[in-house]
C-alpha cells in the first residue's frame, strides 16, 4: 500500500512502523555488522556492539525515513522465532528487535508540534508594554 505524500499521513506511517530484527555479528577483524534480514540494502558497523546497534538504528531510521517520503511502505518485519540462523555465522552472533528512532524521524520530517511563535514571538510580543 502506498504512502499518499502529505504530513498527517506520513505521520500515521511514523507511528505505526514496528521494531525490525537486525542480526548483530562481531567481525573477524574487529568491530561488529550489523544486518537487516528484511532490509537488504541497510547495514551498520561500528568498534563495539553497543555503537553498531546504535548506528543500525539510525541506518534503520534513515531506510524507512527514506520509503516513507518515497511514498513507498515499509516491509513487514520476519518473526524473529521463524528467522533461522546461518551456520557460518560467527560465535557471538545475536539476533536482536530494534525499533526505528520515531522521534528523530518526526524531525527529520517535519512532523514535530511546535509552539505557536516559539520564544522569539513570547520575547517580541512583551517588547513594547509596561
Amino acid at each position: 500500500m502506498a504512502i499518499k505524500r502529505d504530513k498527517h499521513a506520513w505521520l500515521r506511517a511514523v507511528e505505526s512502523l514496528p521494531a525490525y530484527p537486525v542480526v548483530l555479528m562481531p567481525l573477524s577483524e574487529g568491530g561488529w555488522e550489523a544486518v537487516f534480514p528484511n532490509l537488504a540494502r541497510v547495514r551498520a558497523w561500528g568498534p563495539d556492539k553497543d555503537t553498531c546497534r546504535a548506528n543500525a538504528a539510525e541506518a534503520l531510521t534513515f531506510e524507512l525515513g527514506q520509503l516513507i517520503v518515497a511514498g513507498d511502505a515499509a516491509p513487514s518485519p520476519s518473526d524473529p522465532a521463524r528467522l533461522i540462523p546461518d551456520d557460518e555465522e560467527p560465535r557471538g552472533t545475536e539476533l536482536v528487535m530494534l525499533d526505528p528512532l520515531r522521534s528523530v524521524l518526526k524531525k527529520r520530517l517535519g512532523l514535530e508540534k511546535r509552539e505557536k511563535g516559539g520564544a522569539m514571538a513570547a520575547t517580541l510580543g512583551r517588547l513594547g508594554r509596561n
